[in-house]
């Protein structure tokens, strides 16, 4: 397929023939600085991203538009953890803010398609209906993002960013130095931010598995650097987990309340209660990587 091609359908960065390795096996080394990393690390996301339009586009899966959403994110948490140790350089800061902006449609259509799925029990009749309407009409906007000029110029700004930024930040720091900054960074955060789970709000325990996200996908981005012993893998899995269950129960209910279907109890303390766990193990095991 021409580049031309493959640039209106998604969001390529640089060139195609840079394989993408898998998640959580990117091939970094301490020999390299933070900028190549962050190269690699985007270009392999923005090259899983690319090929899951064609079938976005051709059948509306909600298990490809998952897998497209999970590239974004983790080329949104490759900028959040590197930008930092780079100088919080500006045009690393829009790139982020843009991407997520653009990812929001994916995250409604998403939602609807967790509700459709988990409450299939609760949903008949006119409730049924809407919400299924509602999920084309959000599928309709995943569709005009992916084939907009707004998101072929990310990709062709994300380019251009990629192979200049080397000789725009004010210090380019070697991955090994940038990698325990960042994961430094992330980990207080998760910390400090989950150190009052048990008594939290569904709003701030979003926050915090937001913040435990970033440190799962920084522990796989820089695995090659620092071995993640698989106890710390399992905590920050499960305090991701189990709030992300919170959140999408809470986010379910809401749904199936707006269009008059029954909407079941959440479990809510069980559910703290796992993260209450599984931040108390990740903070006692600690920073690996020092």
């Amino acid at each position: 397929m021409p580049r031309a091609e493959l640039l209106r359908l998604g969001l390529l960065v640089g060139e195609v023939a840079r394989v993408a390795s898998p998640p959580g096996a990117f091939g970094l080394t301490r020999d390299q600085t933070a900028t190549e990393a962050l190269d690699l690390i985007v270009r392999s996301c923005g090259q899983r991203i690319l090929e899951q339009v064609d079938p976005l586009l051709a059948g509306r899966d909600a298990a490809t538009l998952h897998d497209m959403r999970v590239g974004l994110r983790r080329l949104r948490a490759a900028f959040a953890l590197l930008r930092r140790p780079l100088g919080d350089d500006d045009k690393l800061s829009w790139v982020s803010t843009e991407t997520r902006d653009l990812a929001a449609p994916l995250g409604r259509a998403r939602d609807l398609d967790i509700t459709l799925s988990t409450h299939a029990d609760l949903l008949s009749g006119s409730p049924r209906r809407k919400l299924h309407a509602r999920r084309e009409a959000a599928y309709d906007e995943v569709v005009d993002v992916v084939t907009s000029d707004r998101w072929r110029d990310l990709a062709r700004h994300l380019d251009i960013l990629l192979r200049h930024l080397p000789d725009q930040v004010p210090v380019d720091p070697p991955l090994a130095e940038a990698a325990a900054v960042a994961l430094d960074r992330r980990f207080r955060r998760v910390r400090d931010r989950g150190a009052d789970l048990a008594r939290s709000s569904a709003s701030h325990g979003h926050r915090v598995r937001i913040e435990a996200k970033k440190l799962r996908y920084g522990t796989q981005f820089f695995d090659g650097l620092y071995a993640v012993p698989a106890p710390f893998a399992d905590a920050v899995e499960s305090l991701q987990g189990s709030l992300g269950e919170w959140r999408d129960a809470e986010m379910s209910r809401h749904l199936l309340a707006s269009v008059g279907a029954p909407t079941p109890d959440v479990d809510r303390s069980a559910l703290l209660q796992r993260a209450v766990t599984a931040h108390d193990d990740l903070v006692t095991l600690g920073r690996y990587w020092r």
